[in-house]
């Protein structure tokens, strides 16, 4: 039985890890950050609610980020996504799958990756469908890895 990073192996079911702790770490220190701001600036100064308010929805997106579900089943030769706790789960066919394909953003005339995702591109009746699984910042190999990962337990072999 091989052993995954990102994927947890039930029978014939593999699901996405979820990164909730760090989430929870993340949405904290937005929450902090969005107190200090509000506490420490004058009330007559208008960017202290502002300020505060941008914080507090940080931290609500970095919440609804760890709800994320993705399940490859290799018996039924589905994928079930699930993108946060407010969107539909949505199943796709292992024929409908095209490619994987990893994003990355670059600065300073690509020097520096800031951040990449990897994503499973589907064709639902003449529709590309983008399927993003894993975000990594200042490295695409995190996001290969995952598509690795995913090619293995999909049985595709990459080019």
């Amino acid at each position: 039985m091989t052993q995954y990073n990102y994927f947890i192996q039930e029978g014939s079911k593999f699901h996405l890890k979820s990164k909730s702790s760090t989430a929870l770490l993340r949405s904290l220190i937005c929450l902090a950050i969005a107190a200090g701001l509000y506490l420490l600036l004058p009330p007559e100064k208008k960017i202290r609610a502002f300020g505060a308010g941008f914080f507090v929805v940080f931290a609500l997106i970095n919440l609804l980020r760890s709800t994320k579900k993705l399940t490859i089943d290799t018996a039924a030769k589905t994928i079930v996504h699930k993108n946060n706790a407010l969107s539909p789960e949505v199943t796709y066919r292992f024929d409908e799958f095209v490619q994987f394909y990893v994003l990355t953003s670059s600065y300073l005339f690509k020097a520096i990756t800031m951040d990449s995702t990897a994503f499973l591109i589907f064709d639902q009746n003449g529709r590309e469908k983008r399927v993003p699984v894993v975000v990594g910042l200042f490295s695409a190999r995190p996001a290969q890895n995952a598509v690795n990962e995913m090619s293995d337990i999909m049985g595709i072999e990459l080019a």
